[in-house]
């Protein structure tokens, strides 16, 4: 008994010094708790529960942090009455800085050193892992342009299909695109920057994915727009890519490249891109050092790794890629992701049928990729996240415009 209190009054105490508002927890024998700032309307009606189904389930988000929690979420054995962002920024504040984890816990992000996850051949498996799950899945809940990346929003109003159009329009700008360049795009997914740039700004382009997928939806989608002789998309790694580029862009891929291989991708960067030209790196990005959230590790991005700023930085001029322009788009992001989400809500009964004949499985599906999603917002919104686009030269050149006005005035 002594020792089931204890954990209750764990919870109950981070609950209590972490809840923004008011918050009800339901534990695994039907005992219940009112936390955070409590109005005399909220102890009866509180904005959200946190139902423990049971004492494991506790246990697990105590004592092994996000994996445990997320986990347990996936199986069921945590729900959510009300705003499942609200529980998730729990997570955010300080006071679980000092929850002391088993060793094992906080050994879980060393994991993947054991697993080359971003070697050539480890690239191919992890990126498969993701973004080959159904182009029809992927339809359900992203834009036209199947962009699955930040979007750019001009007006908080705009759709996700202007916000995703203003993206490619932003970046094609900053690389001062001209007809007849050639663009080269490391991690195209399923190409919707070189179609667009194909179209508005008459330039030829390569593009790069490892996602079977995704190239071929790219081809599909050059055929369908008429410009298939001027773009062309291939399977491969980025180490694999040859030729001479103009421009050179990569579009939420820095995030896969792990930091191990941060030095080959701008080795390959200066090799393909003419001296002087203009590159674009846009990433998610974080200041901190903090290992890779290990359930994000373990269920959405195998081998994935968030860069810090500086460590971009320093390589780039380590490689002399001279950085010219640093933007922090984090709040689009936020933006993006609540779109995403509110299409994923929507659409979710024929995603369900897409998922497979297995109920249990789909719904576990289902609970991680609702998990992932709002965690994503929430940590763009209140957490560490950015979003960066880098603007660099190869080389030096003084053949630059000495304003930004290029970028927002036509």
């Amino acid at each position: 008994m002594e020792g089931r209190l204890s954990l209750k009054g764990q919870i109950a105490g981070y609950a209590g010094q972490c809840a923004c508002e008011p918050l009800e927890i339901i534990y695994w024998d039907g005992d219940r708790k009112i936390c955070g700032p409590e109005t005399n309307d909220a102890v009866t009606n509180p904005a959200c529960a946190l139902h423990f189904k049971s004492k494991k389930a506790a246990q697990q988000s105590i004592f092994r942090g996000s994996l445990g929690f997320g986990e347990a979420y996936m199986d069921g054995e945590i729900e959510v009455n009300g705003d499942l962002q609200q529980i998730i920024r729990l997570s955010l504040h300080p006071v679980f800085d000092s929850c002391q984890a088993p060793i094992v816990s906080k050994l879980l992000p060393l994991a993947g050193l054991f697993y080359n996850y971003n070697s050539i051949g480890g690239a191919h498996k992890a990126i498969a892992y993701h973004y080959d799950r159904g182009n029809d899945f992927y339809q359900e809940w992203l834009d036209d342009s199947m962009s699955y990346s930040c979007a750019y929003f001009k007006a908080p109003d705009n759709s996700l299909e202007e916000a995703q159009q203003n993206k490619f329009e932003h970046i094609c700008r900053k690389l001062q695109l001209q007809p007849g360049e050639r663009l080269l795009d490391v991690g195209c997914g399923w190409g919707g920057m070189l179609i667009y740039a194909a179209q508005h700004y008459q330039v030829t382009g390569v593009g790069y994915t490892l996602s079977q997928n995704q190239l071929d939806y790219a081809r599909d989608g050059a055929q369908r727009a008429g410009i298939a002789d001027q773009v062309s998309f291939h399977l491969e790694d980025y180490r694999e890519a040859e030729g001479t580029f103009d421009k050179f862009v990569s579009i939420g891929m820095f995030e896969h490249v792990g930091r191990k291989y941060y030095p080959d991708f701008f080795t390959k960067a200066v090799e393909l891109l003419k001296p002087g030209g203009l590159g674009l790196l846009h990433t998610i990005g974080k200041n901190d050092g903090t290992p890779t959230d290990s359930w994000i590790t373990t269920y959405i991005f195998p081998g994935g790794e968030l860069p810090q700023l500086y460590d971009i930085c320093q390589l780039a001029g380590q490689h002399d890629l001279r950085i010219i322009d640093i933007e922090n788009l984090r709040y689009h992001y936020h933006l993006t992701l609540e779109h995403w989400i509110r299409r994923f809500e929507q659409h979710l009964d024929h995603i369900r049928e897409l998922i497979g004949d297995n109920p249990e499985e789909t719904e576990r599906f289902l609970r991680c990729w609702r998990l992932y999603l709002n965690g994503s917002s929430v940590n763009f919104l209140h957490g560490p996240l950015d979003l960066y686009q880098l603007t660099f030269t190869r080389g030096l050149t003084n053949e630059l415009p000495l304003t930004r006005e290029h970028i927002y005035v036509r």
